[in-house]
């Protein structure tokens, strides 16, 4: 009984503490967006099924959970982290290959998406049979770009672009097309940005 009120306690403290960093978070994009930044890009990473905390890693925070912005002003690139553990610096960059692309490929960007992890067969009457393959586990990272123009939502499931095969003998029909695309593109280059 003890351990479950200290889990809840835990829990708690966590939840509080992000919340402050959360308020952080929305009046940093609060002014950003309301003092004409040229483009603002929110980026985060969350994992759903097969991903346990444990208490011994609540209590050293190493489940932080980051997620950042991204913002270009007056010709100069930005960047701050936050997460639920730990109060970042926004720190200036010399370039941002993010910012670029997404700057150049707004439209494209704003119609791209990821397609499932699918094979297409014939069966012996003609007909076209679809295999998609879905799992209870994969990552999410989510892409919420301001412009001036209004705002692009992206969501682009990691599994998507990782699966090749659905089993050794049935390829992934939209793989390549998933390669291709403008957001393995800008998600690769996040990836890149906040190592």
């Amino acid at each position: 009984m003890n351990k479950i009120l200290n889990f809840i306690l835990i829990l708690f403290v966590i939840n509080i503490y992000g919340q402050e960093l959360n308020t952080e978070y929305l009046e940093l994009k609060a002014n950003l967006l309301e003092y004409q930044t040229e483009l603002v890009i929110e980026y985060s990473t969350s994992c759903i099924g097969g991903e346990f905390i444990n208490i011994e890693d609540a209590e050293d925070c190493v489940y932080e959970r980051p997620f950042f912005i991204f913002w270009t002003k007056n010709g100069k690139y930005f960047k701050r982290k936050f997460s639920n553990c730990k109060i970042f610096q926004e720190i200036e960059m010399e370039q941002s290959e993010l910012i670029e692309k997404v700057k150049m490929n707004l439209d494209e960007i704003k119609h791209a998406e990821l397609l499932p992890v699918i094979h297409e067969t014939k069966n012996s009457k003609g007909e076209i049979e679809t295999t998609e393959l879905t799992v209870d586990h994969f990552c999410e990272s989510k892409f919420i770009i301001h412009t001036e123009k209004g705002k692009i939502n992206k969501s682009i499931i990691d599994f998507y672009l990782q699966t090749e095969l659905i089993d050794e003998n049935m390829p992934n029909d939209n793989y390549l097309t998933n390669q291709a695309s403008i957001l393995k593109a800008i998600f690769e280059l996040a990836k890149k940005e906040t190592k």
